[in-house]
């Protein structure tokens, strides 16, 4: 780890880790509910969910179960794959949105962009590796995922993660584009030692077009068994 590397992971970990890492070698799944709003495009409307996020410390997986209008929307990385779909409330019938390889990388980049809501991840994910690339930039991958998705936060002074930028694929129609993908998070709040991100704005960098397609603020979290 080159110096520059090293001093600026350090000034991360300060941040969101400012018990040390004792405070989190404990944890190995944290569970997250929230509640927001998301869109499909600048012209759609909003629509209101609550969601269920369950994010791992140890290795690379979650899973976000939304409810919204009587449809239940899944985003996860489970198992080594990414997993993206929706069904109606009750019903078992399922539709994928993506599958492949594109929705692995997908689902591995928001995966690391969520690491503002689970520092525990920065003390107990040994496979994480961060490189510096440039005095204020930390990039984040995982040396145990194949598809060689990566993230960067841009940290700020004091060490908050101001935000977490990366090329993501988006679904337009049956294709997968790759498109700039921001999010950034704030109103950090210290728990159980951590300090981690309670609002969280998510953007697609459209070309000309660039708009938020995600908010949501963290209502309850707790250590997930």
């Amino acid at each position: 780890m080159s110096p520059e590397t090293a001093s600026l992971l350090a000034r991360l970990r300060g941040f969101l880790l400012p018990e040390g890492d004792a405070a989190a070698r404990d944890i190995e799944t944290v569970r997250i509910f929230e509640k927001g709003e998301m869109r499909a495009s600048e012209q759609a409307r909003w629509m209101s969910f609550s969601a269920e996020q369950t994010i791992q410390t140890k290795f690379s997986g979650f899973r976000w179960d939304a409810r919204t209008s009587g449809v239940v929307i899944t985003d996860a990385y489970e198992d080594g794959h990414g997993i993206a779909m929706s069904r109606l409330a009750g019903l078992l019938t399922l539709k994928k949105a993506m599958r492949g390889p594109e929705l692995d990388r997908g689902e591995v980049q928001r995966y690391l962009g969520s690491l503002m809501l689970c520092p525990a991840a920065l003390a107990n994910h040994a496979s994480l590796e961060w490189t510096a690339v440039t005095e204020s930039v930390l990039r984040v991958r995982d040396l145990a995922d194949p598809t060689g998705a990566a993230v960067d936060f841009e940290i700020g002074s004091d060490g908050e993660p101001r935000s977490s930028t990366t090329i993501r694929p988006r679904l337009v129609g049956r294709n997968a584009v790759d498109t700039k993908w921001e999010g950034k998070g704030s109103d950090f709040r210290l728990w159980d030692g951590m300090r981690m991100a309670y609002r969280l704005e998510v953007w697609w960098e459209i070309p000309g077009a660039p708009f938020c397609y995600y908010r949501s603020e963290v209502t309850q979290c707790e250590r997930a068994a």
